[in-house]
């Protein structure tokens, strides 16, 4: 990464959404503690402060709509848990039980979705700062947590109502960055000295990245009824840059071809060389592009249509002359993707409609709900150990009730609560992401614990360490969704440099900081093999269900796309593409996880590369303007679906030879495109051999 890049990249830090959010919030929540210490009333000004720092947690982004239910939800539920936690304190017994039930309870929300989910986690952290601060009024301090909850929420939606758009723009923004990120892993395909298999890696996390932006985008932008509101000018411009980011994926997606063959074949002169350098060009215009795409005014970028994008365009041109017939057409394939991309990225620039779209009103016909992923809302399914949520919530339920047995033996301490606040934080229902959380937390703390030491030594001003306080306290919001670990660091000391400053004894305080948060470490690692969920159990399923997916797409794909509509494919897509994320995340998760050794993960990883070569061809026939439905071979979608599907071999008569492509008949017909698939389901088949059963 050059200077420019890391310059620009830290001034959009400080000018971007995170950064501006994080602002806005530490001066929401310091504003009030300040306010009430000057007037005398620090019982308030603790309330209100705790009030509105823990319920900005939950207030993620989302349109206006959803975000005024969060809010009444997290309020009522905050001053709920307040009163009832508050008021049990002076019973020990009766507070474990009541915080122990919570745990399970609000673990529970799960089931609603991960708004819920969310409120409940950051509900059962309420309990924790409950018993920690023990206040001695419970009513008046419900009543504090509950101005603190209104107060931050008013200024978040007063926010959300002046920029009702401001985190969609934010979210295709990172779209179109991520975006970019994987069309430059697509030009290491054609750079001799990247061993394919690393660059192969690479493009199926940039894949599971773009994609889990564009889902963003759909929940942002597909829930909210004012922006899908046909009378919406704005609205519609976005619903319309949200469809050209899923054609211009499908574009750098589509086109897939064996390029280790592809390598051998342009081997020779500067060809691989020009189609590498033509895509980081582009690549790098969707980077600007992405910096002035919060912007609803038309961006004329100069990047893509620049000199030295069309002298290199012009000399690969003009080198197709020295190349055979079969060079030359897979030169032709790749000038004509990148000419498509050019095209997409021109529109997103001028704010333009789509012109075939807009001639058939395809947005009439696209049934819009039916892409927004739902949520399951039945909480009697979930009343089984079948069910990971019941499973997850009963760990966590046991995990405070060991909490509390421990911490009758040790003695008393005002910060006990903190290995509770440990549990909630990284305790998770999966083995990897429990494991990845207590690293984080740990290396956090411990990095937190020595900044706040050094601060300590050095400065004796109270009013400079809560001043140093805040800054960190910004540092954390601005971090809290980026980077675990270092929002960690910046939260310890905060507390650390707080507390010390209104209490004394720095010593006890971060004494109790690192023996809390290990014991709580150590706890949630423990116990995730009580009710375990293993994903290394479930990948014979994801596998299933990700070639399941991708059969559909195919079958949609070579069927008549005028007999289909926009609704069957689309989705097609969409749930092949998280079928297979789905899948990526599950391997990652068992890569991490004790049984890791037993599982033969170039297998898997085999798996996971061809299931992603294969929707890149499906994509490929299925935007091919050439493609018919009778050009597709019986045959070998026959053999195909056979090996996908793990079923008997066809009779050795019926099977077409599919062992290798051949590169000198390679027209890029549908036929073609379809022998490739089967030579990559027969791959698939000696890869999954494994895993079946």
């Amino acid at each position: 990464m050059g200077k420019n890049s890391i310059g620009s990249t830290i001034s959009y830090f400080f000018l971007g959404e995170y950064f501006s959010d994080a602002l806005r919030t530490t001066i929401t929540v310091v504003l009030p503690i300040i306010l009430f210490f000057y007037l005398g009333n620090p019982e308030a000004a603790k309330g209100i402060g705790v009030g509105a720092l823990l319920i900005s947690l939950t207030d993620l982004p989302d349109n206006r709509l959803n975000k005024l239910k969060t809010a009444l939800s997290s309020i009522i539920v905050f001053f709920a848990t307040t009163l009832v936690v508050s008021s049990v304190l002076d019973y020990v017994y009766l507070t474990a039980v009541v915080v122990v039930i919570a745990a399970f309870s609000f673990s529970m929300f799960a089931v609603y979705g991960q708004k819920l989910s969310l409120i409940g986690t950051m509900a059962l952290i309420v309990c924790t700062f409950v018993m920690g601060l023990h206040p001695e009024r419970p009513l008046y301090f419900s009543g504090y947590i509950l101005v603190g909850g209104v107060w931050y929420y008013v200024i978040s939606l007063i926010q959300i109502l002046l920029r009702p758009y401001r985190s969609l723009h934010h979210a295709i923004f990172e779209c179109l960055m991520s975006s970019a990120m994987f069309l430059n892993a697509k030009a290491k395909n054609y750079d001799v000295d990247v061993p394919l298999d690393l660059q192969q890696k690479e493009a199926i996390k940039l894949h599971i990245k773009v994609n889990q932006k564009h889902e963003l985008i759909r929940n942002l932008l597909l829930t909210d009824k004012y922006a899908m509101n046909p009378d919406n000018p704005k609205g519609q411009l976005l619903l319309e840059r949200a469809r050209l980011l899923i054609d211009l994926y499908e574009q750098l997606n589509a086109v897939h071809y064996d390029y280790a063959l592809v390598r051998k074949t342009l081997a020779t002169g500067p060809s691989l060389k020009l189609i590498a350098t033509l895509i980081e060009l582009l690549a790098k215009e969707l980077e600007q592009l992405g910096r002035h795409v919060r912007s609803a005014k038309a961006y004329k970028g100069e990047v893509a249509t620049n000199i030295e994008y069309y002298q290199k365009r012009v000399m690969l041109l003009q080198e197709m002359e020295c190349l055979n017939e079969t060079q030359r057409k897979i030169v032709l394939k790749v000038v004509s993707n990148m000419n498509d991309i050019v095209r997409i990225i021109e529109m997103i620039r001028g704010n333009e409609r789509t012109p075939e779209k807009h001639l058939q009103e395809l947005s009439g016909s696209i049934s819009y709900p039916l892409f927004v992923t739902g949520d399951r809302f039945s909480i009697r399914e979930h009343l089984t150990l079948k069910s990971p949520i019941f499973r997850f919530s009963l760990r966590l339920a046991i995990c405070f009730l060991f909490g509390f047995l421990l911490i009758w033996q040790l003695e008393p301490s005002k910060y006990s609560y903190w290995l509770f606040l440990t549990l909630v934080i990284v305790a998770r229902p999966k083995f990897s992401i429990t494991w990845k959380r207590n690293l984080q937390r740990l290396k956090g703390s411990l990095g937190g614990v020595a900044v706040g030491l050094i601060i300590i030594y050095f400065v004796k001003s109270p009013a400079v360490l809560l001043s140093f306080s805040v800054i960190f306290l910004l540092g954390f919001y601005a971090f809290n969704r980026l980077n675990y670990t270092i929002s960690v660091l910046f939260i310890t000391p905060a507390v650390i440099l707080t507390l010390g400053s209104y209490q004394g004894h720095f010593d006890h305080i971060v004494h109790d900081r690192i023996i809390f948060t290990v014991l709580g470490c150590v706890i949630a690692i423990f116990a995730t093999y009580l009710f375990p969920i293993w994903d290394s159990r479930q990948l014979k399923a994801k596998i299933s269900k990700a070639t399941k997916d991708s059969l559909h797409y195919l079958q949609v794909a070579i069927e008549r796309k005028e007999n289909l509509g926009e609704n069957i494919p689309r989705m097609a897509r969409k749930n092949a593409n998280l079928s297979l994320s789905a899948l990526s995340e599950a391997i990652e998760s068992a890569s991490q996880e004790p049984m890791r050794k037993h599982i033969d993960f170039n297998g898997l990883y085999g798996v996971q590369s061809t299931i992603y070569q294969i929707n890149a061809i499906i994509t490929s026939i299925y935007l091919s303007l050439n493609h018919k439905p009778e050009q597709a071979d019986p045959l070998l979608v026959k053999q195909i679906i056979s090996n996908l599907s793990n079923e008997d071999a066809l009779e050795n008569d019926d099977v077409p030879h599919v062992d290798a492509i051949d590169v000198d008949h390679d027209d890029h017909s549908t036929k073609q495109k379809l022998a490739h698939i089967a030579a990559l389901s027969l791959e698939f088949n000696r890869f999954s051999a494994g895993f079946r059963g």
